[in-house]
């Protein structure tokens, strides 16, 4: 992935490009250990009965560990963002969270992986028009490479309904939205990492609170607290992945762009296939293996354009510096020396 887009950090740009690639490094470890948590609790521990308290523990977490950790700051510093964008972050991602669980349950799987690419059209037609950044075609043939990819490798029994077409649709424009709210926020004002979780899991808690007694039979809670000393240690550590999986989110689209994230999002699923093969004996097609190879090829263009491309735009500035430097310099000379001044 690109990893020498953001135009905000004052680090150089090798340490910008090591710092993006421990983060995306973060996120990947971080979403492959979630997984494998959240498996293991459902599985082995007979936690299938509470999903949507699962992911509310996971905001919890995420709140409590941002405030935390960002308790040194001056409080006047946080929340700088209007609260119209801090509602905005708010309501599209549990919008996106509700409308993916729902596309889930009335789509097929296949169905759901493929209406799920969606995010990549979306968030690269949505970073042209709110963030002004230009479309390349270049860029555009190597997404849908990667989709393709993607698909191939995921994509299995698909059938289209009403509903579960209309919820498949939607969840990738509130995940697209989310995206490109969380990078305009900290691009135009500044809010890091634990800042910004500081001021959206709160309201992202208790937005989900409800759902809980419309989603869950918490009626199992009290007897599974009472037999399952070992799942809750493992729902605490999902927890705590949890919140090293949000804090590296918005620390990468922060560093890079939203479409990064987006591409990053696909090689997790690739990697979350891989771990499944390897640590619980799920089948690996060849089709699927042909699948994530075009994928990760795809990525490995889409680093290499954006690079590229970044590249391209420090020397054009570089090259702009040094001009206006130059100009300068003869002004200040011929201000020194009036004599050489010709009228």
């Amino acid at each position: 992935m690109s990893v020498t887009e953001s135009t905000e950090s004052t680090a150089s740009p090798p340490a910008g490009r090591t710092l993006a690639c421990v983060l995306m490094a973060m996120n990947v470890f971080m979403t492959v250990g979630i997984v494998i948590a959240n498996k293991t609790l459902f599985t082995m521990y007979n936690f299938y009965f509470a999903p949507t308290l699962l992911l509310t523990l996971h905001q919890a977490t995420c709140s409590l560990g941002a405030h935390i950790s960002d308790s040194s700051r001056n409080k006047s510093e946080a929340n700088k963002a209007p609260a119209v964008f801090i509602a905005a972050i708010v309501l599209t991602r549990t919008a996106s969270n509700a409308l993916a669980n729902l596309s889930l349950k009335f789509n097929t799987v296949g169905t759901y992986q493929l209406l799920k690419m969606l995010n990549i059209p979306f968030v690269f037609v949505g970073e042209w028009i709110f963030l002004n950044q230009p479309l390349k075609v270049s860029i555009a043939i190597t997404l849908t490479v990667l989709c393709a990819g993607v698909g191939i490798a995921t994509i299995g029994d698909i059938s289209f309904s009403i509903a579960g077409t209309i919820f498949g649709c939607t969840s990738p424009v509130a995940a697209a939205a989310n995206a490109l709210l969380v990078k305009h926020v900290q691009s135009a004002y500044k809010l890091k990492g634990n800042e910004l979780l500081k001021s959206i899991t709160p309201w992202i808690v208790l937005t989900q609170i409800g759902l809980i007694f419309v989603t869950d039979d918490i009626t199992q809670l009290p007897h599974w607290l009472e037999t399952e000393t070992t799942g809750i240690l493992v729902l605490a550590l999902s927890c705590l992945l949890a919140w090293g999986l949000e804090w590296s989110y918005v620390s990468v689209v922060d560093c890079t762009s939203a479409m990064t994230m987006q591409v990053l999002g696909h090689v997790k699923t690739v990697w979350i296939i891989v771990t499944g093969y390897l640590l619980f004996a799920s089948p690996l097609s060849t089709r699927t293996a042909y699948g994530m190879s075009l994928a990760m090829a795809a990525v490995g263009l889409y680093t290499y354009l954006k690079n590229a491309s970044a590249a391209t735009k420090v020397a054009e500035d570089n090259a702009g510096e040094s001009a206006a430097l130059t100009k300068n310099d003869t002004l200040c000379e011929f201000a020194e020396d009036p004599k050489k001044i010709v009228a």
